[in-house]
């Protein structure tokens, strides 16, 4: 009798944790959540818009590629 009496105080003490720790889960997701959505407002809000620039398409500062003076190939060194 006193080995059930154990296990069913175990059992309610392990379901009680359980419980809580489920709780506290869900808790700190519905929180995580809405604090996301929240900042990723903030954020899109501050952003600016695509293409905003003065000629879309065209890089801010040219590209020049610069050639190998020496004549020694750089690749599979």
């Amino acid at each position: 009798m006193i080995k059930k009496g154990q296990s069913i105080l175990e059992f309610a003490l392990i379901f009680i944790i359980v419980t809580a720790l489920i709780m506290g889960l869900l808790a700190l997701w519905s929180w995580s959540k809405n604090n996301i959505l929240a900042r990723q407002g903030e954020f899109e809000s501050t952003r600016m818009q695509a293409g905003s620039k003065d000629h879309p398409g065209e890089p801010a500062a040219p590209f020049v590629a610069v050639p190998i003076a020496d004549g020694r190939t750089y690749l599979f060194k």
